[in-house]
């Protein structure tokens, strides 16, 4: 074999095993032209499986961001409500019936929270610690901020007389006391979905502290048909009533037993007492036993000053009795120092002459 058919044939068995031919194993795993790099596997990749992608991104969307929604919102949007605070500053307590008074409450809502949802109108109870709600309040939709100001104002019927009585005690006897608010509402974050929280919160307030300070002045003993009023009162003056409260509370007319030392001497009657924070200077008139008193002062009492014990008696709106004051005031008894030496003076008794 000479040299050149030699030549040929090895150059033709490189071909064979160079050149892949049209649709071979090797033409299939490395086609033609430059092989991809890394960049193209990753977009061969996604062009081919992009749907696979797309399914793994939701279900990390749906296990990371649901919790948060469904799970971390609603504990941090109760976290926020309970670190408010709520402060009623006024409370109105009018127009009583026996079973229901008209109320307003104005109240303040401090929060420091960087979210200021809005807060749905909710129902919301009010209770003596440890009891049932002795009424309900529609609290109005708000609009959180710093300070938020919300007024309640509606007639409202007793829950139970009892339990409402039991609140108008301890408004009277306690120098401070504490309510139960309780509701559930709906707060709103704009682009989140509407999240159910519970409204619960004390709130501390001052009392009438069993009427403490109250005194009478400026007393006038009457007599003669011309003098004595027409319910037969022989006595009047003025009554000081301090209200250290933020409540004013109509109390109708209020009639009151006098006593001195466990006698009874006569009663008094404050007509249409409406009480309001601070000082409250009020009509009183009275029946009393003027020959019982001027005895007292001439036997015991002898400088006029009669050690005075002031028991509730009742409490009526038009004509109907007020059971829920008149158990208050029937379980408060004030005691207080009355100088009636200038009254007795005026009628000619002057106690200087006998002490």
């Amino acid at each position: 074999m000479d040299v050149g058919s030699k030549t040929e044939r090895r150059v033709s068995e490189e071909e064979v095993y160079t050149t892949p031919r049209k649709g071979g194993i090797m033409n299939k795993l490395y086609p033609p032209g430059p092989r991809p790099g890394a960049g193209g596997r990753v977009k061969n990749h996604c062009r081919k499986f992009w749907w696979c992608d797309c399914l793994v991104l939701i279900i990390l969307v749906l296990v990371i961001v649901l919790p948060l929604i469904f799970v971390g919102l609603p504990k941090k949007a109760q976290k926020e409500i309970n670190a408010s605070t709520l402060e009623v500053t006024n409370m109105e307590v009018t127009n009583p019936t026996p079973d229901s008074v008209h109320l307003k409450i104005d109240n303040t809502i401090r929060s420091d929270s960087s979210y200021h949802p809005r807060i749905e109108a909710f129902r919301a109870g009010l209770s003596l610690e440890g009891q049932d709600p002795f009424i309900y309040i529609n609290i109005p939709e708000a609009k959180s901020e710093g300070e938020t100001l919300i007024t309640v104002e509606q007639d409202v019927t007793f829950e139970s007389a009892d339990r409402f009585t039991a609140y108008t005690k301890a408004v009277i006897s306690s120098e401070e006391l504490t309510i139960d608010l309780n509701g559930k509402t709906t707060i709103h974050i704009s682009g989140l979905p509407a999240t159910k929280v519970d409204y619960n919160k004390k709130i501390t307030m001052k009392g009438l502290n069993h009427l403490s300070g109250l005194n009478i002045s400026d007393v006038k003993i009457l007599s003669g048909q011309k003098e004595i009023l027409s319910d037969g009162s022989n006595m009047i003056g003025t009554v000081h009533i301090p209200n250290p409260s933020v409540m004013t509370l109509d109390l109708g007319n209020i009639t009151m037993n006098l006593g001195v030392a466990g006698k009874a001497i006569g009663y008094s009657l404050l007509p249409n007492l409406v009480l309001k924070p601070g000082e409250n200077n009020v009509p009183m008139q009275a029946r009393v036993d003027q020959a019982t008193i001027i005895s007292m002062i001439l036997s015991t009492y002898k400088n006029g000053v009669l050690p005075l014990e002031i028991v509730g008696n009742s409490s009526v709106k038009g004509d109907k009795h007020l059971s829920y004051y008149e158990e208050a005031i029937k379980a408060n008894t004030i005691k207080l120092d009355l100088d009636a030496g200038p009254a007795l003076k005026a009628i000619g008794i002057n106690v200087t002459d006998h002490s």
